[in-house]
């Protein structure tokens, strides 16, 4: 069966070299099986042979977002405050610029950082607002949302054309 991934989609998403994640909406409950990789798994071991790198942020300090970031195999940056110094140090740090880098969104703070790169997600559960001003609304919550973008990632980058099977 063949698929074709919006050719809009694989323009924006072909470049990426970081995906950022609001860590906030993590929950053991959402949490995929990290030994399970592909479709419905845990993505980011085939998103970092893609050379993607994936980061999660989080504004607070919590066991359950730690542990569900390290099952995914994500660092995690933890009690961030300043969202836009972080994604500066982040950009500087990996030496990229604002089109190798998509974020997914979760909340108002995030609304800073979504105005400076080319792609940007929000979470299911993410406000309107957050949405509204995202590319790409995600179907799935929490570490479901960063296996979708995974997935939608690996895909334009194995799949310049948007074909895949």
């Amino acid at each position: 069966m063949f698929q074709k991934l919006r050719s809009d989609l694989v323009k924006e998403l072909s470049p990426i070299r970081l995906l950022l994640v609001n860590a906030d909406g993590f929950s053991p409950n959402g949490a995929r099986p990290s030994n399970i990789i592909g479709l419905n798994g845990n993505s980011v071991e085939l998103l970092k042979d893609e050379g993607v790198e994936c980061i999660a942020f989080s504004s607070t300090v919590s066991q359950e977002i730690s542990s569900v970031a390290e099952g995914m195999g994500i660092a995690l940056h933890e009690a961030v405050s300043d969202k836009t110094i972080f994604y500066s140090k982040m950009k500087s740090e990996y030496s990229l610029l604002d089109k190798e880098i998509a974020i997914i969104c979760r909340d108002k703070a995030d609304l800073q950082i979504m105005k400076k790169v080319s792609f940007t997600a929000s979470a299911a559960d993410s406000p309107l607002e957050i949405k509204s001003e995202s590319y790409y609304a995600a179907y799935g919550t929490g570490s479901h949302a960063v296996g979708e973008i995974a997935e939608l990632i690996i895909k334009s980058k194995i799949y310049p054309n948007g074909w895949s099977e």
